[in-house]
């Protein structure tokens, strides 16, 4: 897999929506290359931190599926 692929499908594989065919090929990706896993502890972290201020300050906040694919959409791949 490409890392372009890889980050492609980053979204869906932290929701949990792959199949297994490309769950496998994300986690496999995701093991060789530090850029995509770098870029996926990132969006994470992103959409955990939202979360968490979502929670504490009551604010309405993007969607975390909305930001998912804002970033997937600006993506840059090495």
């Amino acid at each position: 897999m490409d890392c372009a692929r890889s980050i492609e499908l980053l979204s869906d594989y932290d929701a949990g929506l792959l199949g297994d065919d490309d769950k496998l090929l994300v986690i496999t990706h995701l093991s060789a290359c530090a850029d995509c896993d770098g870029v996926f502890r990132d969006l994470k972290l992103i959409v955990q931190t939202a979360f968490a201020m979502r929670s504490e300050n009551g604010i309405a906040y993007p969607d975390e599926e909305v930001l998912w694919q804002r970033l997937s959409a600006s993506r840059i791949v090495h």
